[in-house]
This record gives structure tokens, C-alpha cells and sequence, in this order.
């Protein structure tokens, strides 16, 4: 399990992930900024002198292994992976896209669609899901027509 961050404006010392890696990613979040509660709950830790050694774990290993085997029992009826299929067989057949989604981003939407479900309380993914998934699990792994990689291609 990784969670990597990215600083847009200074890439000195720094260089983009080739595509390949950019794939093994299954979500690009953009957080933004802490609200002002959160960033004085922040300085307040840090006065406190609170460190990230002292954080301990939320979730164990086995349950996040419990966990990964009810998403996998989500239902995703063959319709709604038609659905998906399309959507991403069509970033490569765009002329607008140089490097469309590869399969790897196929599985990683419908897993993703399955984790959704899950916390939403169903047994069962819709079109809705993939919809409000597909631009954080598709994006970062596609390369527009004359460039750079866009968070607002899909």
C-alpha cells in the first residue's frame, strides 16, 4: 500500500513517473488545502510535540485482508463491465489521446468500483459509481494528443 504526493510547481530534482509506474496507481486524489480548524489542529499537534512515531495503526493486516475479500464479492453484472470496457477502449481509439487507458486501468476501475460499493453499503456496482470513479482512476494514467498528462481529460 503506497500513497505517494506530488508538487506540481517545482520539479527541480524531480522527474515525472514514466507511464508505466504512473498505471500501477489506482487513484489520483487531489486533496487541496486543510480547512483552517484543520491546519490549527495541525500547529497544535505540533506544539504538543506530537510526532508520527507516536501514531499507532487504525486497521490490521487481516482485516485489511477481510476487508479486500467483501469487495471482491460486490457484484459487477456483465453489463456494467461492458460499461467500463467502453469507456476505456475509447481513450485508445481517440484521436485526442496518445496513450489510452491500458488494461491495467480497466481492472483497477472495477476494483475501484467494487471498493465504492462496498463503503456505500452495496453488494452491487452501479453505473453511477463508475461515473464518479473513472476521472480519479483513469487520469493520471492517460497522455493527451501534444502533451501532458491532464487531470481533466475524462
Amino acid at each position: 500500500f503506497v500513497i505517494a504526493t506530488q508538487n506540481p510547481i517545482e520539479y527541480q530534482g524531480t522527474f515525472p513517473l514514466p507511464e508505466a509506474q504512473m498505471d500501477r496507481f489506482l487513484l489520483s486524489l487531489t486533496l487541496g488545502y486543510p480547512s483552517e480548524a484543520e491546519e490549527l489542529q495541525m500547529l497544535q499537534r505540533l506544539s504538543d510535540g506530537i510526532t508520527v512515531d507516536e501514531l499507532e495503526p487504525c486497521i490490521s493486516q487481516d482485516e485489511v485482508l477481510e476487508l479486500q475479500h467483501w469487495c471482491h464479492q460486490v457484484k459487477m453484472e456483465t453489463s456494467l463491465q461492458q460499461y467500463i470496457l467502453n469507456l476505456v477502449r475509447a481513450t485508445r481509439e481517440s484521436e485526442e489521446i496518445t496513450l489510452g487507458v491500458s488494461p491495467r486501468g480497466a481492472i483497477a476501475l472495477h476494483r475501484a468500483t467494487q471498493a465504492l460499493a462496498f463503503l456505500l453499503g452495496r453488494d452491487y456496482g452501479t453505473p453511477d459509481d463508475v461515473k464518479y470513479l473513472a476521472p480519479h482512476v483513469l487520469s493520471h494514467r492517460l497522455i493527451p494528443a501534444g502533451g501532458r498528462r491532464s487531470k481533466t481529460i475524462i
